[in-house]
């Protein structure tokens, strides 16, 4: 199967609840001719519903942590992992304090 040149970049800065579900769709069902970049400083994002438990000690971290890198495979997406300080939006490009921008 050939793949379609990338004519589109969809940058996700963070990996909270509404770009998790976009990784987990993306994996299920990915757009041809895009990439797909998420952009985090943390590689773990908790589901919030459970933190009350892990608090209590009825869930572990692993239960109820979202482990970002696993998820950016599975949606065959570019990984980051930076944290970011600023968008140039003239340039549209993603700055970080430790490495050169992203476009």
């Amino acid at each position: 199967m050939m793949s379609l040149p990338t004519v589109k970049e969809l940058v996700l800065l963070g990996g909270g609840h509404s770009h998790v579900e976009v990784l987990r769709s993306w994996g299920m069902k990915p757009v041809a001719g895009v990439r797909l970049t998420l952009i985090t400083r943390d590689m773990h994002t908790p589901y919030s519903g459970m933190l009350p438990g892990y608090v209590s000690g009825f869930y572990s971290y692993d239960e109820c942590h979202i482990d970002l890198a696993r998820l950016a495979a599975f949606a065959k997406a570019r990984l980051i992992h930076a944290e970011a300080n600023g968008i140039d939006t003239q340039a549209r490009r993603v700055l970080f304090p430790s490495r050169p921008p992203v476009r």
